[in-house]
């Protein structure tokens, strides 16, 4: 919440936007995954809404910037680059 109050205000920088869409898109991910093993060979089948939203999860990781690049922005500006 505090990085939409940042961002309606203007004042969301690209280090604290590429923490929250890292965190946010790896806990999705997981969250997803972790549904995806109990749902077993259903999680296959798009007839199923958690193939749906496996597909959504693994592709917020790429979109926007993967989550590798949120990474590195998020390092260099831990060290000072």
């Amino acid at each position: 919440n505090q990085c939409t109050r940042q961002y309606e205000q203007g004042a969301l920088s690209a280090v604290e936007a590429s923490m929250a869409k890292l965190s946010s898109t790896e806990l999705q991910s997981r969250v997803a995954d972790e549904c995806l093993q109990l749902f077993g060979g259903y999680g296959y089948m798009m007839e199923y809404g958690i193939a749906r939203a496996y597909m959504d999860a693994r592709i917020q990781r790429i979109y926007g910037g993967t989550s590798e690049i949120m990474k590195e922005i998020v390092a260099r500006s831990l060290v000072g680059k």
